[in-house]
């Protein structure tokens, strides 16, 4: 779904054909089927208007021939052919339809599409599911965690994209500040790590900025510095990291006069960003996600623009610390029990190849 949480793609593929040529290769078999269909998006969230296309989402099971021949499509996606530009209409139908591997790869990376499918009431189901989406739904606790989930980084991401104030601001200003006159003194080519004890000391004033260490191809341990979620490698240059910083300030500064403006905004971006964010908390509070949304009345407001950027804004960032407190106060584990997918997978392709999985 546009502006959400991205959805890794395996490299094999995600075919986007005409509606009746992939149903038709979906259903040519016995052996290939769906085990749920459901409506998600805005009609599942409460928020559809009389100009909301109809979004569908769906886990099939492989072709026995599909599994033995390692064929399986992790995506398949049925739409209607449109020219270049054109854009959905309230009558068309988008379908995407995940494997149950890898939907169950979705859940346990905590992916905002797999928990919406896995929530949907009764009430958004095409058709009634399968019995393995009954047992998916009773296997799922076990592959939510409460700090690696795709949700609560993509929280973090959209309160430091429309953040217009607070400590985050504070934060990318201080660094500009700490490597403006680190430029001055040493040079824009100086790596940044000559000055890493000076900004080891500014991490230590605030929560926006750190070091984070990730591996690079060839398993070696990259350090980077991260101001509101933007990292620099302390190999590169002050420079660099210098211009980093300053965009960050500069886009505050930006959306800042936009605010006074209420203009120059991607509303249903903003309204995405609320919903996911309330939505989290209430996972992390309750285990579970209402459909529709009960506060659906104010996100609707804000995708029309009718909440000032400013409030919307502002409510972004309390939500991501609304989220990461819930998250650490959770019962959830710390790590998904990926056993269980291996399991599932294993018993019901294997039912597949030998012809014993009932559609």
């Amino acid at each position: 779904m546009a502006n959400e949480p991205e959805i890794p793609r395996s490299r094999e593929f995600g075919s986007h054909l005409d509606s009746s040529a992939t149903s038709a290769s979906l259903q040519k078999s016995n052996t290939v089927f769906k085990i749920v269909q459901m409506k998600v998006g805005s009609h599942l969230y409460g928020t559809a208007t009389p100009e909301s296309d109809l979004d569908i989402k769906a886990v099939y099971i492989p072709s026995d021939r599909d599994i033995l021949l390692q064929r399986v499509s992790p995506v398949v996606t049925e739409s209607r052919i449109k020219a270049h530009g054109e854009k959905n209409t309230p009558a068309d139908k988008d379908c995407e339809a995940f494997s149950l591997q890898r939907y169950l790869e979705l859940l346990a990376e905590g992916q905002t599409v797999a928990l919406d499918m896995l929530f949907a009431p009764d009430w958004a189901m095409l058709e009634p599911p399968h019995a393995l989406w009954r047992e998916v739904q009773t296997l799922a606790p076990r592959l939510m965690t409460k700090g690696t989930t795709a949700m609560v980084r993509y929280c973090r991401q959209q309160a430091n994209k429309y953040g217009i104030k607070g400590l985050r601001v504070a934060a990318a200003r201080a660094a500009l500040g700490l490597l403006q006159e680190s430029e001055q003194t040493h040079g824009g080519s100086a790596k940044l790590e000559t000055v890493v004890n000076e900004l080891e000391a500014l991490a230590a004033q605030g929560e926006y900025l750190g070091f984070v260490d990730m591996l690079n191809a060839q398993g070696e341990t990259l350090r980077f510095f991260d101001i509101c979620g933007k990292k620099s490698l302390l190999t590169a240059s002050i420079q660099n990291a210098r211009l980093v910083a300053e965009r960050l300030v500069d886009g505050y500064g930006r959306r800042a006069m936009e605010a006074e403006r209420n203009d120059g905004q991607d509303w249903k971006a903003l309204s995405h960003a609320v919903r996911i964010g309330q939505e989290a908390v209430e996972l992390f509070h309750t285990g579970q996600i209402t459909f529709p949304r009960p506060e659906a009345a104010h996100l609707l407001a804000v995708k029309q623009g009718k909440v000032p950027y400013v409030e919307v804004a502002e409510e972004v960032e309390r939500l991501v610390d609304e989220v990461e407190t819930a998250a650490s106060d959770s019962g959830f584990p710390d790590k998904a029990d990926v056993q269980v997918v291996d399991d599932l997978i294993f018993r019901v392709y294997r039912q597949q190849i030998l012809g014993e999985l009932q559609p």
